[in-house]
């Protein structure tokens, strides 16, 4: 569903989702296996960003769902439909993209909605 490079100063190091949920990290020098794997989501992934310069990826399921990963594998945050009277509406995650300098996500759905997220420290301009 979805491949990057990893950012920094190691251009040998990949970002690959799958449909089933899973999210691998390669190492294109190590041809045996993934060197860290994350279960993402259950067979709904259906998205997924890698930042350009911060350490982060962000993967999108079908299920109204996004997930916000460190590259160790440590899930930072998740964004996600709550059923309340001033909810914000998410459908299902049809593309995911950072900005590539900011810590801002833009999320595309199915129903023609897009939605930018920013982290909590991010200040409004």
């Amino acid at each position: 569903m979805g491949i990057g490079f990893q950012p920094g100063l190691d251009p040998g190091k990949l970002v690959s989702a799958s449909q089933a949920g899973d999210i691998q990290f390669l190492d294109i020098r190590n041809h045996s296996s993934a060197y860290l794997t994350i279960e993402a989501h259950r067979g709904s992934l259906t998205a997924l960003a890698v930042h350009r310069h911060a350490p982060i990826i962000a993967s999108g399921s079908a299920k109204q769902l996004i997930k916000v990963f460190s590259l160790e594998g440590d899930q930072l945050g998740t964004i996600r439909y709550y059923p309340t009277l001033m909810a914000q509406k998410i459908g299902s995650v049809s593309c995911l993209n950072f900005h590539p300098y900011q810590l801002l996500l833009a999320a595309g759905a199915a129903d023609a909605c897009v939605c930018i997220y920013a982290d909590d420290n991010t200040q409004a301009k």
